[in-house]
């Protein structure tokens, strides 16, 4: 009997394709992998882009910010300083306004008590006992005659100095009667507006100028360079007229007008 020979099974000639298969699942995970870190990183790309972009825009207002507050700091610096500056001159102004108050009263004041107190000397002055003098009242007003310059023994010269319209010399001017003793051969010169030597400077000056005392400003008075000598600026009430006497003590005697100098202004004639 013929021998049957087997029939063909294609089943049987299959390939075993359990390996490719595991290799496919994995290649498909891998790229699934991949494909998740690629969106992963493309998140963080978006979202640094835009977190970037906030960063430089928030730093752009606050630099903007910063340059509005620098601005506004300089500003108000400014106006600050104009202000203390403002202030100061207000105050500058004010204190020159009092001191100039303060001189105008003084000089008020001054004045009046040199009124009330001046006839008064003037009258003990006259009515003196003194054996060694021979002078009467007419004697204080001396000068009065002879005051600034109309005396036929008046003698005028310029000056070099720009504020002095003429300097007045006069060999007639006499010392002005004096109530003081003097200590031996000293005399104090006194500044003291109280005092009688201030007083009896003060009644010199007003002789020699031809000013009333009433209505004349001292402006200032002061040492002449020595203790025999004596400097003083006065002006007229409206300040139109402005006169710098020197004064010299001849001892026993009284204060002695040496020179007038007419004055252009007050100012700066110290």
């Amino acid at each position: 009997m013929a021998e049957i020979g087997r029939r063909y099974n294609p089943k049987d000639k299959k390939p075993n394709n359990t390996g490719k298969r595991k290799m496919d699942k994995i290649l498909n995970v891998l790229i699934g992998i991949v494909v998740v870190l690629i969106l992963i990183v493309a998140g963080f790309i978006v979202i640094g882009g835009s977190n970037n972009k906030k960063s430089a825009n928030d730093h752009k207002v606050e630099q903007n910010v910063d340059n509005q507050e620098k601005d506004q700091n300089i500003v108000e610096k400014d106006s600050k300083e104009i202000e203390k500056e403002k202030a100061k001159e207000a105050e500058k102004a004010k204190a020159d306004s009092e001191i100039d108050n303060q001189q105008n009263q003084n000089d008020s004041t001054s004045l009046t008590n040199q009124d009330t107190t001046n006839s008064n000397d003037q009258n003990s002055t006259t009515e003196s006992t003194d054996p060694n003098s021979n002078t009467s009242s007419t004697d204080i007003s001396a000068n009065a005659d002879t005051n600034y310059g109309e005396s036929k023994t008046a003698s005028t010269e310029s000056s070099n100095d720009p504020n002095v319209e003429k300097v007045i010399t006069d060999s007639n001017w006499k010392p002005t009667k004096t109530a003081q003793k003097d200590s031996g051969s000293t005399h104090t010169s006194s500044y003291n507006q109280n005092s009688v030597d201030w007083k009896e400077k003060i009644t010199t000056i007003a002789n020699t100028t031809g000013l009333d005392e009433k209505d004349m400003i001292v402006w200032y008075v002061k040492n002449g360079g020595s203790p025999d000598t004596s400097i003083g600026i006065v002006s007229s009430k409206d300040k139109k007229k402005n006169f710098r006497v020197t004064l010299k003590w001849v001892s026993n005697e009284g204060w002695q007008p040496t020179k007038l100098e007419v004055l252009k202004s007050y100012k700066g004639a110290y």
